[in-house]
């Protein structure tokens, strides 16, 4: 049998639980649109109709589950259970909840592929749940999972660094940092990192050159597809095509796509290493294919009726009626000219 010393898997399905999160870090990359019910919504999972799903398929999956935090799920633990009968899984978690005991009694460590444990020390600390946090990682670590915390480089956090590696260690938890991506105080990470704030951070040019994904090949769509907790699949986070649902099918795309983005926030090629050097020896990386994103879609289609296929005054009449309005006269001066 695949086990976690050597897995053998066919795809991977990066599965949102929920985008609710009892910590709610203000730095936290997970959009919450509150018009919409699939951001604000935590779902129970149909433990029965994903095992179909996943069986009609004929691959064995990597599940990752996250979030948000996965725990919030009221049956997670039941279907951890299922799932690791025959497929892996992984998880990201903030490990505050009291569920992570029964997770630790109940699952195989065997088919669990790694924890990443996510520190957000200040929230722990505001909320009081540190301890919680440091006894569930050394329970998880005694039980023999592959386990790792890990915490966001967040500027605010330069100053304490050092003291907290060091209160972590003591604990007996290696406490390591990555990548901040998104702003603070008008400045764009991880762009703006100096050189003295990566050392202190721990971080290299490797752990940020990842992110930076603009015309590379991606196997997102390929034997990789993003879930949200409505069971529906998108390649990834960014481009929403869809690949089905897990409840009712999956239908993966036959080839490789090269990414649109400029920064992409979970790089799929890069966290999932062994998949993607799976999906370059089945498909020619020639073969593949750009998907633009939306905007640029929506860009390059008014470019071309702008200039192709109206007439100059017409064109004049447009351009009028636009700069009447002040709100589409800044529009059209920042995206467009």
């Amino acid at each position: 049998m695949s086990n976690l010393r050597n897995p053998h898997y066919d795809a991977w399905l990066h599965l949102v639980i929920s985008y609710q999160c009892n910590l709610e870090c203000n730095y936290c990359i997970v959009e919450k649109v509150k018009s919409s019910e699939i951001y604000t919504k935590t779902y129970n999972i149909n433990i029965s109709a994903l095992k179909n799903t996943l069986n009609d398929s004929n691959k064995i999956y990597r599940i990752n589950f996250t979030g948000g935090e996965p725990f919030l799920a009221p049956n997670i633990v039941e279907a951890f259970i299922e799932l690791t009968k025959k497929h892996f899984i992984s998880f990201n978690t903030n490990l505050t909840s009291k569920k992570v005991k029964e997770f630790s009694e109940k699952i195989n460590p065997e088919r669990v592929l790694n924890i990443l444990a996510s520190c957000h020390i200040k929230e722990l600390e505001r909320m009081n749940l540190l301890s919680r946090y440091i006894n569930n990682f050394l329970l998880c670590k005694n039980r023999g999972f592959n386990i790792a915390a890990a915490e966001v480089g967040y500027p605010p956090l330069l100053k304490e660094v050092d003291r907290y590696k060091k209160f972590f260690l003591e604990k007996g938890i290696d406490l390591t940092f990555c990548p901040y991506v998104g702003r603070f105080k008008g400045k764009f990470y991880p762009d703006s990192y100096s050189e003295k704030e990566l050392k202190i951070f721990g971080l290299t040019e490797w752990d940020i050159d990842p992110f930076y994904q603009y015309g590379k090949l991606c196997n997102a769509g390929y034997n990789v597809g993003i879930v949200h907790p409505n069971g529906d699949i998108r390649y990834c986070f960014k481009i929403n095509k869809s690949l089905g649902n897990i409840y009712e099918g999956i239908k993966f795309n036959d080839k490789l796509i090269r990414c649109p983005f400029k920064i992409c926030e979970c790089p799929v090629n890069i966290y999932d290493p062994y998949l993607f050097r799976k999906a370059i020896s089945e498909v020619d990386p020639y073969d593949s294919k750009w998907i633009q994103p939306f905007k640029h879609r929506i860009k390059e289609y008014m470019k071309n009726l702008l200039f192709d296929y109206l007439t100059d005054n017409n064109r004049k009449l447009i351009f009028k009626l636009f700069m009447r309005n002040k709100f589409s006269r800044k529009y059209l001066l920042k995206h467009w000219l």
